[in-house]
């Protein structure tokens, strides 16, 4: 059951007509997982063009919700624009189509990340600084969780999927349009501040602690703040406490879906273990709330964060880089034996694809279904066909191709026999013990 991601601007752009065939091409999706709000990224990104959008070779993505639900009406204290193009509906454009009728559709949801009105003050992100993170949604944010609530609702009643994939269920990263590093120290809005104080978290010492840490960054003692960060109990106590509410927010989104929708599940879009744990999400806790999940170790691509952006904004020369891709691979336990000039080249080696999965299977909740996403865009044919080869071997579920319209179209179908050549008949594939469901 591997699926792929296809965003809104493919269905609107290009049509089902279009994509049905190159989806053929490949044989072993039965998934899709369709986009109903975007984030403010590149399409494609870092890179690229979209090699079949017939409107344009690149987008931007603007923050939006695309789907007929009234989400004003459902949350006038806070919601998310939304595009006003009844065309550029997603979930009504595959309806109205056939792929349906050979795929499940799983409608793709970003939940803390976009461009919001209302009370963005009272539920937004601040960081360290006292400075607010533009277009992010704190977890613990009081509407946060009763928007998404009725907004799922909605979406099932109006269009009638029961299952959906929920991603940027987390504290933002330092990447974006901009890299501000400052973003990953968050949140110290005045509920998070309250909340610390109440888990016995000083915030003020908190603060000064981090602007320690940021300024030894920003001197270049790169090892020094990497040491510094892991061994302090103050920020090893706020760390648990981001993980402690992301799970709430999850947790409350669901139990409000359920009460109207009780057969409703919500999957998880995860990042790979290496990073969530800095990002404020605990497997085990969010594994106990939902059978799903799908992690992304783009080995080209850092294991999906923006490596270079971050390593490059601190080293001002070749030596500082290179003593700053050491920290950051020693933080995030990716040391692979590569210089910076090496990673900046060929990305992490394909065992992070094992590597991940593994930790993804032994942090989850036994039962868990585990899909990895592979990249399927700028690589060469034969790259995909490793990684997904890679991902079969390892303790993976399954995978999820990261993504339709960014992928070259001679990237269809060349991954095609990895299943067999990774599980031949009789193998027993993935150590994930039964019941998920």
């Amino acid at each position: 059951m591997a699926g792929i991601h296809l965003h809104h601007h493919d269905l609107l752009h290009e049509g089902p007509d279009a994509i049905r065939p190159r989806l053929a091409r490949i044989d072993d999706v039965t998934q899709l997982f369709v986009q109903v709000n975007d984030i403010f990224e590149r399409n494609p990104s870092p890179i690229g063009t979209l090699e079949r959008n017939p409107v344009a070779d690149v987008i931007l993505g603007e923050g939006l919700v695309y789907a007929d639900v009234d989400v004003a009406g459902l949350s006038p204290e806070l919601h998310q624009q939304s595009r006003t193009d009844a065309a550029d509906d997603p979930l009504a454009i595959v309806r109205a189509s056939t792929l349906g009728d050979d795929y499940e559709i799983v409608p793709w949801l970003n939940i803390t990340n976009g461009a919001w009105t209302g009370d963005i003050a009272g539920n937004g992100v601040v960081d360290y600084r006292g400075r607010p993170v533009d277009r992010w949604l704190c977890p613990n944010g009081p509407l946060v969780a009763p928007m998404w609530g009725r907004v799922i609702v909605a979406l099932v009643e109006r269009y009638g999927y029961r299952r959906f994939l929920i991603d940027r269920i987390r504290y933002p990263d330092w990447g974006g349009e901009q890299v501000r590093p400052a973003n990953l120290l968050s949140c110290f809005c005045d509920r998070c501040l309250t909340l610390m104080a109440e888990q016995g978290i000083d915030g003020e010492a908190l603060r000064a602690e981090l602007t320690m840490i940021a300024g030894l960054m920003k001197a270049g003692e790169f090892e020094a703040a990497r040491e510094r960060f892991v061994a302090e109990p103050l920020v090893r106590g706020w760390l648990r406490f981001r993980q402690r509410s992301v799970a709430a927010m999850v947790d409350a989104i669901g139990r409000l879906v359920r009460e109207r929708e009780p057969d409703v599940e919500l999957w998880l879009d995860l990042w790979p273990p290496a990073y969530s744990w800095i990002l404020g999400q605990d497997y085990g806790m969010l594994t106990a709330l939902s059978p799903r999940l799908k992690h992304f170790p783009y080995h080209r691509l850092g294991g999906g964060a923006d490596v270079q952006s971050l390593i490059d904004h601190f080293g001002h020369d070749d030596e500082a880089r290179e003593r700053a891709f050491a920290a950051f691979t020693r933080l995030f336990g990716l040391d692979y034996g590569q210089t910076y000039a090496e990673f900046r080249a060929d990305g992490f080696p394909i065992r992070l694809v094992e590597d991940q999965n593994r930790r993804a299977r032994d942090e989850s909740r036994p039962g868990t279904y585990v899909y990895s996403g592979v990249q399927m865009w700028n690589l060469p044919p034969d790259e995909l066909h490793r990684a997904a080869v890679a991902t079969y071997a390892s303790a993976a579920d399954d995978v999820i191709y990261y993504c339709y319209g960014w992928a070259a179209t001679d990237l269809f179908g060349a991954s095609n026999g990895a299943r067999a050549t990774a599980r031949p008949t009789g193998s027993a594939g993935s150590t994930r013990t039964s019941g998920a469901g």
